[in-house]
């Protein structure tokens, strides 16, 4: 594994870390996907910007080599830091969706009223964030079905302008396997746009 350690600068700052309420943890953060020259350069950014956070205070870390998994490539980061307090450790899940959570130290965790629900309200505004994201990610969705749908509606029709065809020839035409054009051309014989004779397809 690719490892870098704590500097001795960062060594005499956590000195007192502890009882500025700061917590103690590991984490260990997976990536899979690829290409193999991505997941090698994502992963070693996604270290980098926790490095970076005033929040986070990194003693070590690990980076494991990046390894085939059938088509796909995987690796992970193991980073032993420092965090400013239970939000920023809630907030880093948010960010880097770590597989892996260990709290090292202190053994319990003291909060005021106040500072409680400050959190809350800072993950109350994420959490709607968040399902604002979902939500517009869902409309152009639905977007871009719909308008998908229309495309190979108009390819359907104009390929069987030319000829009536079967399904093979036409799964041919429109660029789809036959086995994932046949729902589609059943919906548009229900809607009127087409008919079947026998195994042929033929334009209303």
């Amino acid at each position: 594994m690719a490892k870098s350690k704590a500097t001795l600068a960062q060594k005499e700052k956590i000195e007192d870390l502890l009882e500025r309420g700061w917590i103690h943890c590991r984490i260990i953060v997976e990536l899979l996907g690829g290409p193999k020259e991505y997941i090698t350069e994502t992963i070693e950014q996604y270290v980098q910007r926790i490095k970076e956070d005033d929040a986070h205070v990194v003693l070590a870390t690990e980076i494991a080599p990046v390894e085939a998994q059938e088509k796909l490539w995987s690796t992970f980061a193991e980073i032993d830091l420092w965090v400013k307090d239970a939000s920023t450790l809630a907030f880093l899940c948010f960010d880097y969706m770590p597989s892996s959570i260990e709290v090292i130290e202190p053994e319990s965790l003291h909060y005021r009223a106040a500072d409680f629900a400050a959190f809350f309200n800072d993950l109350q505004a994420r959490l709607h964030k968040l399902d604002m994201i979902v939500k517009n990610l869902r409309a152009e969705n639905k977007v871009l079905q719909i308008n998908g749908s229309r495309l190979l509606r108009n390819n359907v029709l104009i390929s069987l302008k030319e000829k009536d065809k079967d399904l093979n020839t036409l799964a041919k035409n429109v660029g789809l396997v036959p086995e994932q054009l046949e729902p589609f051309l059943d919906a548009m014989i229900k809607e009127d746009y087409i008919k079947k004779i026998g195994d042929v397809y033929t334009i209303q």
